[in-house]
């Protein structure tokens, strides 16, 4: 959300949009390469304790990237660090989740996903603030946000509770090779799997660009205003998708228990043509608009995007395939940002966005062949 004010702060060495997007892309492809790992340690260790140290990994990642004086220290603090950090707890969250939730997974990690959600809203309108009071406001923001990351670290440490990872018969002899092959063995998962990749794409370009978009699209469109407008509406519109996508698949699960990766599907289809409106939207408030009901689109995805792959993965390395899952996505999406960056040098912006429906629409194809010709085989 402050990617504006980054890039007047840093033009003066140079940095243009391409370089900008490859710190986006750096952070995703960091986070792409260490899940695999955090997702192993996860169902060796105790899940709490990675919590505990991705929380204090990230915050100081955010807390540095404010210290920031080049395009290398961002990178480092931000695309390294920070993604480092955030990839030590999606496998351990997921997997406690489902521990504790098996009919009510959909809306367990809708609610989980929702609060993700509300914690960006906050965090980049704040920021948007901070950053319109004037030079340096963005690198407030990041030192804010660090400082509250440590103070979260010592809440974790006194409140946050944790289970003994679910072992089932015969697991005794537990090995890592049994854990890759639990989610690389089952063609369902490594389908869904390419599929985030083409969603992360689509997703990490459009969230990375948006603010910058709507600045360069639409004259007098103020920092803060983008800020505020690239995540609210997005944002808002995702709550209630994930919320819907999540209480409806959960309602007929027990009848059809292909609904979870059918929301996947659907989620997608309904992207494409609202990229596509957003890319070439003719108005400030008509983009803004359209990226709200992107957003309730995406949110249908995001519902069951856990809980499609648990579908076919065994209780005991679910946080293992969380983060082999998570680093096939992120890899693939990683090229998203820097690709965006560069098509709005040598295209346009408009061009760049509307590229991310094409990503889209090959990510639904992918998970339906898993839908039509893997899943049934697969499923546990």
């Amino acid at each position: 959300s402050v990617l504006p004010q980054i890039k007047a702060d840093f033009l003066a060495d140079g940095v243009r949009d391409t370089p900008l997007g490859i710190v986006g892309s750096a952070f995703a492809l960091a986070f792409g390469i260490a899940i695999p790992f955090a997702g192993l340690a996860a169902d060796f260790f105790r899940r709490k304790w990675m919590i505990v140290a991705g929380m204090a990994i990230f915050s100081l990642g955010i807390l540095l990237s404010g210290f920031a004086s080049g395009l290398g220290m961002l990178v480092f603090a931000y695309g390294i660090l920070n993604a480092a950090g955030q990839s030590l707890m999606p496998p351990a969250n997921s997997s406690l989740i489902g521990q504790f939730h098996v009919e009510t997974r959909g809306t367990a990690f809708s609610i989980y996903q929702m609060c993700i959600y509300v914690g960006t809203v906050v965090c980049s309108c704040a920021a948007g603030w901070l950053a319109s009071l004037g030079e340096g406001g963005w690198r407030k923001a990041f030192v804010l946000f660090g400082v509250i990351g440590f103070a979260w670290v010592v809440l974790l440490v006194w409140e946050l509770h944790d289970t003994p990872s679910v072992k089932t018969e015969g697991d005794e002899k537990a090995s890592v090779k049994e854990a890759v092959m639990a989610m690389v063995g089952k063609p369902t998962a490594l389908l869904l799997m390419l599929g985030l990749g083409f969603y992360f794409y689509a997703l990490y370009g459009f969230k990375t660009w948006l603010p910058m978009f709507l600045v360069k699209t639409y004259p007098g469109v103020t920092i803060q205003s983008a800020a505020f407008h690239g995540v609210f509406w997005f944002y808002l519109g995702a709550m209630a998708g994930v919320m819907f996508g999540g209480r409806f698949s959960d309602r007929i699960y027990s009848r059809r228990r292909e609904i979870r990766i059918e929301m996947n599907i659907l989620g997608l289809v309904l992207a494409i043509p609202l990229l596509l409106g957003m890319a070439y939207a003719p108005t400030f408030p008509v983009c803004v608009a359209a990226s709200g009901v992107f957003g309730f689109a995406t949110g249908i995805y995001d519902s069951n995007l856990y809980a499609s792959l648990l579908e076919v993965v065994k209780p005991r390395y679910r946080a293992a395939a969380v983060g082999l899952f998570g680093c096939g996505g992120c890899v693939l999406g990683a090229l998203g940002p820097g690709m965006l960056g560069w098509m709005s040098v040598h295209f346009s912006m408009r061009t760049g966005f509307a590229s991310l429906a094409v990503s889209a629409a090959i990510g639904a194809v992918v998970i339906l062949v898993a839908r039509c010709v893997t899943f049934e085989r697969d499923r546990i």
